[in-house]
């Protein structure tokens, strides 16, 4: 039964119809049409048919670590790559006259007690710094992911997979106990007399096994899912399910250890060059420029340091960008 005092008149209906038409009503139909007016779609159709690589990029680039990190470490590289082709001074050119003395307009950051000059030491130090480090965690990031995907993949697959993957577990384990350090100041000497390179796979060889043990988890996981298994039943072969179907599904989170393994590369050579069982004459790294430090003298290793410092900074920095890009979890991820 209706209520008389519910009725409304005339002019109440056709004000609730103008307070609910949206071509009457501009504020009502700016939300219905959207912020511009047009279809509420319209602005969501960028972000839904935005590929994966494109909104990784607008992740990482939204980052304002990564920005500095780019920043610093292009100039870094370039001033590796073109410095020590315009400066007038070379890494082993003796000014013995200018012994010692600080920076000023003929070296820039000063003159170590042997005569040589610093900036042009830094330069050529970081030339080979960069190159060790990118080439380690490159080899670094290709014996884990070859060693720990096998392992994880043939480790279900009866009694000969599960041998297979005992041996490789083992062969981590025993990477894992074996005194590194040790083994690299025995043998960095020996290996520096044919080529720098060496250091190379020296430092990776003794930097691969808990990478691989991650990897080796991720894949048992992945093993599981349906689509490996039905290429399993398909008869594919274990290598193309592999490549096609495990990598792509780690790739993330190899490209991060990978950038983060660069700065940990160029500060393991750099600790043992500094020690004297890393670079060594007639070759010079970082390290080999800090080693000729001067305490009274802070240009003599201030400098070098500050630019190994800047270096691995701006490597970690693009390192947690890209986590924080590839996890979609990050609150700094979303767009």
């Amino acid at each position: 039964m209706t209520n008389p005092s519910d009725m409304r008149s005339t002019e109440d209906v056709s004000e609730l119809h103008s307070s609910t038409d949206p071509e009457a009503n501009p504020v009502l139909g700016a939300s219905v049409d959207g912020p511009s007016g047009s279809d509420p779609d319209e602005g969501e159709g960028p972000t839904a048919t935005m590929g994966r690589g494109e909104l990784l990029r607008r992740r990482f680039l939204r980052n304002p670590g990564a920005w500095i990190g780019m920043s610093v470490f292009s100039v870094l590289v370039l001033l590796a790559i073109f410095g020590p082709m315009l400066y007038q001074y070379g890494p082993f050119e003796r000014d013995l006259r200018n012994a010692l003395t600080g920076p000023s307009g003929y070296h820039w950051f000063g003159v170590n007690e042997n005569g040589l000059d610093i900036f042009a030491r830094t330069l050529q130090g970081l030339r080979i710094s960069l190159v060790i480090g990118l080439g380690t965690a490159a080899l670094t990031s290709l014996l884990a992911l070859i060693v720990g995907i096998t392992a994880g993949f043939i480790g279900g697959k009866g009694k000969l997979g599960a041998l297979g993957d005992g041996a490789l577990v083992n062969l981590i384990n025993l990477f894992l106990v074996v005194p590194s350090l040790l083994l690299l100041m025995l043998f960095s000497p020996a290996l520096q007399r044919a080529t720098w390179l060496w250091m190379i796979p020296l430092l990776a060889g003794f930097a691969w096994m808990l990478t691989a043990r991650v990897l080796r988890a991720m894949t048992q996981q992945l093993v599981r899912t349906e689509y490996v298994e039905a290429a399993r039943f398909m008869g594919v072969n274990p290598i193309i399910t592999m490549v096609r179907h495990i990598i792509p599904n780690v790739a993330s989170w190899i490209i991060i250890d990978t950038t983060l393994g660069v700065s940990a590369a160029i500060l393991g050579e750099t600790g043992l060059s500094f020690i004297g069982f890393g670079i060594q004459y007639p070759q010079v790294s970082l390290g080999t420029v800090l080693q000729d430090y001067n305490i009274s003298a802070p240009y003599t290793w201030m400098p070098p340091a500050a630019i190994l410092a800047a270096l691995v900074i701006s490597i970690n920095l693009m390192g947690e960008a890209l986590r924080d890009a590839l996890d979609p979890t990050s609150g700094s991820s979303r767009l």
